[in-house]
């Protein structure tokens, strides 16, 4: 059965089982509280008649044939069964269609004592109604009985047009929920129907556009869900594409240099020792520089297994910092940038990786000059408070968008905007936050497009 028609059944099977359950209670209820009592009172005022008849009549009681002569005479007047019973409950007389006197008892006590007795008989084959009336006489005393009996039947036929109604209404009932189900379906249906769309076509490895949001809460959170999963897939997608486009840009230009310089040597610059030595030279320069690339692929590959481990020591940073950055003072000065630090020599002790640590401040400090054009300035600082210790990274380049600040931890990560492909993978944001995170500490950003970038490292005491 498809979910349509799975929906649609859900939504009118309550309806299938109550109303005619409905429909047989209100039967039961109008057939035993109004049919049933319309038609005891009806006997009873034709008993009441035919007592009064018998009245000074003494020889009905004593008479068989008398009694059958009077019940003769009444004959074209009363539908119902009359019976005509002596005071020990002995049939007398009985019209044509009289019942069987099996069907109904009378209370000869009740009787004597001049109360009438009503006898209702409810079953899937019968359903019918008996009174007996005593007859008294002058001197109270009790001289015959007349039982009244008729079905329901006789009745009923009153009440047709009301009974159409109940079944009018009924049907009205179904149609109305077999219409609402499929509506309710349809839209129930329709959300899920795309959910699972969208679901089929990841699993087939197409993209997919944004799904409507509609519906429920639940199918609404569903298909932010899709949609959250198409999105994330998507860019690890677009990370694959560009890791390897990126991986290629950064492999190619040095490999390509090496096999030109194997070239020229297998042409005979290895005669001359001076050429021959400036060639090797350049590619053990050009081997030097591959190997970070290869260093920052190791290292993701190890934060991804979850093998990041370091060695710990407590090293103060007022002696272990300012020998760090000699070096990235000395970039920064020939690339033309001015260099600002503030090292207080009273920095305390911190327990830390002094290797890795020394490569999450290398890479914020390594992209604080790269993206500050010559003559702005980059900016080292650090300081403390009651709990931390701080290292921040303060350059005057381009300034990041607020959008993508969260973005640029994520391993391979490029800014949209950027029209070529700049230098490394985009794995040195991803690799500091990883070691100073790992240290239990943290690494935040402050940036305003335009105005530069600021990264602070926090770690605990």
């Amino acid at each position: 059965m498809s979910l349509r028609g799975r929906f649609i059944l859900s939504h009118i099977l309550p309806v299938l089982l109550i109303m005619p359950l409905l429909g047989v209670v209100l039967i039961y209820l109008l057939e035993t509280q109004v049919l049933l009592q319309s038609l005891s009172n009806n006997l009873t005022q034709q008993a009441v008649i035919i007592g009064a008849l018998t009245n000074g009549r003494p020889d009905i009681w004593s008479n068989d044939e008398e009694a059958s002569a009077f019940l003769t005479q009444l004959r074209n007047q009363v539908q119902s069964d009359v019976v005509l019973l002596a005071p020990s409950g002995d049939e007398l007389a009985a019209s044509q269609d009289g019942p069987d006197e099996a069907n109904a008892t009378p209370d000869i006590q009740s009787l004597t004592n001049g109360r009438r007795q009503v006898v209702i008989t409810y079953q899937l084959d019968e359903q019918s109604a008996t009174i007996f009336l005593p007859v008294i006489d002058v001197n109270n005393q009790l001289v015959g009985i007349v039982q009244v009996s008729d079905e329901l039947q006789s009745v009923a036929n009153s009440f047709s047009p009301l009974a159409r109604f109940v079944l009018l209404v009924m049907g009205t009932g179904l149609l109305l929920s077999v219409l609402i189900g499929l509506l309710l379906a349809v839209r129930l249906e329709k959300p899920i129907d795309a959910v699972a769309t969208a679901v089929s076509d990841i699993a087939n490895g197409r993209r997919i556009s944004a799904i409507p949001e509609t519906g429920s809460r639940e199918t609404k959170e569903m298909a932010h869900s899709v949609n959250v999963l198409a999105a994330r897939l998507q860019e690890l997608e677009d990370t694959r594409q560009r890791l390897l486009a990126n991986m290629v840009h950064e492999l190619a230009r040095p490999l390509g240099a090496l096999k030109a310089a194997v070239n020229v040597l297998r042409e005979g610059a290895s005669d001359d020792p001076a050429l021959r030595a400036e060639l090797l030279e350049g590619m053990d320069n050009t081997i030097s520089h591959m190997e970070p690339l290869l260093e920052d692929l190791a290292r993701l590959h190890g934060q991804i297994l979850g093998n990041l481990t370091f060695n710990l020591q407590e090293i103060p940073l007022g002696e272990w910092l300012p020998p760090l950055l000699l070096p990235w003072r000395a970039a920064a000065q020939e690339k033309g940038v001015i260099w600002h630090s503030d090292l207080p020599a009273s920095l305390p002790a911190v327990c830390l990786d002094p290797d890795r640590m020394a490569q999450a401040v290398g890479n914020l400090v390594s992209n604080a000059i790269k993206y500050t054009a010559v003559g702005g300035s980059v900016t080292v600082l650090a300081g403390e408070s009651a709990n931390e210790v701080w290292i921040e990274v303060a350059d005057t380049g381009p300034g990041i968008d607020q959008d993508e600040q969260e973005r640029i931890f994520e391993p391979f990560y490029r800014s949209n905007r950027q029209r070529r492909f700049p230098q490394g993978l985009g794995l040195g944001l991803t690799i500091a936050k990883e070691i100073v995170v790992g240290h239990n500490g943290r690494l935040s950003l402050d940036s305003t497009p335009g105005r530069g970038s600021t990264f602070t490292i926090y770690l605990p005491k």
